[in-house]
């Protein structure tokens, strides 16, 4: 497809009102790609973030070729912002830099381009455009990289000025609207942050329960993104989870680091802190603290109906609370505690898929095991430590 001066005008107004609206960053990100590539009439391309002096790949499009895999192993990969590289120097020096034939660079060019790509995929770069996004306050963000700039022929011609206001618009707005969502991003990490440091205080426990609170947050949200819920969702269980047993306040310290096995009636003091969490969370004022209730006092019910506090099951369980159950569940198992030793990953899990449809709802078990991979990652990091907590 080739941009006129009227379509390069309506695609800049859809995309400005599209970025926005746009919540996950490497979506963003290739939505910017995309339409740069449709107004340079660019054959690939790609995008680098640009953070704290280290230049990051963070999206790829080639319509000759399929890039998952390449993507995949890009995406890990960071490098200075310095001229050993294209992008790199882009970054450094601010500079718009076009070059005809990526292969004839002129001699004592200030820069190298990495061949290594072509090299692995039999891909040919020749003409190459590399924009570097900046900011209004002069903030450098990014880098914007297209390559192979076909004529109406089909022929891989130089990148030339036509449409490169609409570019440089694109551009200009790529880098506000990167700005905002990274800013958005850290804010987002540091509600999260509070709200884990407010509920490792509400239960006077050290930095084990922070990590295990931490956890617990991050497999609940793998596992709401497995089962598909919408982002904002997603995001409401991520903030809600570390709040689970918000509860345990109430519970003397003599009962919760008990070394033992408890007692009847010690168990039934521990339970209490389901329906203490509730109450502390109290009636909720907004979304968030709605979902972190119906997790507190729902979290350790069971599908068939044989948990507490109020033996609900089947559907009848807040979703949230499934979720976060079976979450809590896992952890405690592969955690040592004062009253256990770890189970090994191996047997935890085996323990979660025979308790499938018994303790835990069917469908927030598939969605688990879906997403393993990603789940599994900090504990074979070893970032399991020892907490004290009654599962």
């Amino acid at each position: 497809m080739i941009y006129t001066d009227n379509e390069v005008l309506r695609s800049l107004l859809t995309v400005g009102a599209k970025l926005p609206a746009i919540s996950d960053l490497r979506e963003m990100m290739d939505v910017i790609l995309r339409e740069a590539r449709l107004i340079a009439r660019a054959e690939a391309g790609s995008l680098f973030g640009v953070k704290e002096g280290r230049l990051r790949f963070v999206a790829a499009q080639n319509d000759r070729l399929a890039l998952p895999e390449v993507v995949r192993e890009l995406q890990d990969k960071e490098m200075a912002v310095s001229d050993d590289s294209l992008a790199g120097f882009a970054a450094s020096s601010g500079r718009v830099i076009n070059i005809p034939d990526a292969y004839a660079l002129t001699p004592g060019a200030p820069f190298r381009i990495n061949r290594d790509f072509d090299s692995a995929t039999g891909y040919r770069t020749k003409s190459v455009l590399t924009v570097p996004l900046k900011c209004p306050d002069g903030n450098r963000i990014g880098v914007l990289q297209l390559i192979n700039r076909i004529s109406p022929s089909g022929a891989i011609v130089p990148f030339s000025t036509e449409n490169s206001g609409g570019l440089m618009a694109l551009s200009s707005m790529a880098a506000v609207t990167i700005q905002n969502a990274l800013l958005k991003e850290q804010l987002h990490k540091a509600h999260l942050d509070t709200i884990i440091r407010l509920s490792v205080a509400a239960e006077f426990r050290d930095d084990d329960t922070a990590s295990h609170i931490r956890r617990i947050s991050a497999v609940s949200t793998k596992i709401a993104q497995a089962l598909g819920m919408p982002p904002e969702q997603v995001e409401l269980i991520q903030y809600a989870s570390p709040m689970h047993d918000v509860g345990k306040i109430g519970v003397p310290d003599a009962i919760l680091c008990k070394p033992g096995k408890l007692t009847p009636e010690e168990r039934k003091i521990v339970q209490t802190h389901a329906t203490i969490g509730a109450k502390i969370l109290g009636e909720p004022t907004n979304d968030l603290i709605a979902m972190a209730r119906d997790v507190a006092v729902s979290h350790h019910e069971r599908w068939d109906g044989g948990g507490y506090p109020d033996g609900l099951s089947g559907c009848d369980i807040p979703f949230a609370g499934r979720i976060v159950g079976l979450a809590d569940v896992f952890d405690a198992l592969v955690s040592e505690r004062c009253y256990k030793p770890a189970y090994s990953v191996e047997s935890a899990l085996g323990i979660i898929r025979s308790e499938g449809g018994k303790h835990f709802d069917p469908n927030v078990t598939e969605a688990f095991f879906n997403s393993l991979d990603e789940i599994l990652l900090p504990y074979e990091r070893g970032e399991v430590v020892e907490e004290i907590e009654e599962a």
